[in-house]
């Protein structure tokens, strides 16, 4: 088993760097239990190989996705994993944030959420009233720690006036040519992220591999230092993610192989000039 790189967030809780997402694990918006055992393994094999952080969200699938989740984690030891799930940004309100929690713990079959986030925002519910539920949450143990989900800047200094918790992280769509162009929110690297790191919040990468788009990512800079370091561009472009600051990535996978190549992205350690020249990449 590999061990993945951990960052310390906020001196508050230690998370892997790399860890797997579940978004159309068990369909979309609606459940799809076609490919549940191929799920299910695909999960347990990633945990067995060293990956401690399980992301999801009760949006996926209409919840079934959590519903994966716990059965994949069955007879691992619980204390070692960390599991994000999101509330929805329908339901912010403070009840129906509560009753998601809720919901969330029983498909979960767990008695506290690791990370709690936000999934976006919604400017027609005020966030005193969210905050007033994740507070409660956070009281009460149900949730240990909780975070945000395509917050901008403004956003995140509301949040921060109306909680004492830290915020552990943000989740936001990068990756090499995803820097501020981002379907839901702009200026992420711009703007947010540098905000994030001055105040000690990580940033999550979804999407960090542009679905595995092996077409973008056939440039001959990145196809030159995957040569280098004897990888595929694909864990280049995972490793740029991987080797800046407060950095984690939570990309899905499903198959053995690719499991195993992104836990090896983990390892590759870029220069100084390699990062900087993929940093100008997108530009």
């Amino acid at each position: 088993m590999t061990l993945i790189p951990e960052i310390n967030i906020q001196n508050t809780v230690s998370i892997p760097r790399l860890g797997i997402g579940t978004w159309e694990m068990g369909g979309r918006q609606s459940p799809d239990r076609s490919e549940d055992e191929k799920f299910v393994h695909a999960i347990r094999f990633a945990v067995e190989h060293g990956i401690r952080h399980i992301d999801t969200a009760e949006m996926y699938g209409n919840g079934h996705a959590e519903e994966l989740v716990s059965k994949a984690v069955e007879g691992f030891d619980r204390s070692k994993l960390i599991i994000t799930t999101k509330v929805s940004g329908q339901n912010l309100a403070y009840k129906d944030l509560l009753e998601s929690a809720q919901n969330s713990l029983k498909r979960l079959k767990t008695d506290y959420i690791d990370l709690y986030l936000l999934h976006w925002p919604n400017p027609d519910i005020p966030l005193h009233e969210t905050m007033k539920a994740i507070n409660e949450l956070l009281a009460t143990g149900q949730i240990r720690h909780f975070g945000l989900s395509n917050f901008t800047v403004e956003l995140i200094k509301e949040v921060q006036q109306l909680t004492d918790a830290p915020i552990i992280t943000n989740q936001l769509e990068y990756n090499l040519f995803t820097r501020n162009n981002g379907r839901i929110t702009e200026d992420v690297e711009s703007t947010i992220l540098p905000y994030c790191m001055e105040h000690g919040i990580s940033a999550t990468a979804w999407r960090p591999v542009l679905k595995g788009a092996t077409n973008i990512l056939q440039q001959p800079l990145i196809q030159k230092i995957a040569d280098k370091h004897k990888a595929s561009p694909m864990q280049i472009a995972l490793a740029w993610l991987l080797n800046k600051p407060l950095m984690l990535a939570i990309p899905k996978m499903t198959s053995e192989k690719h499991i195993l190549e992104n836990i090896a992205a983990t390892k590759i350690e870029l220069t100084q000039e390699e990062m900087e020249l993929l940093n100008k990449l997108a530009f």
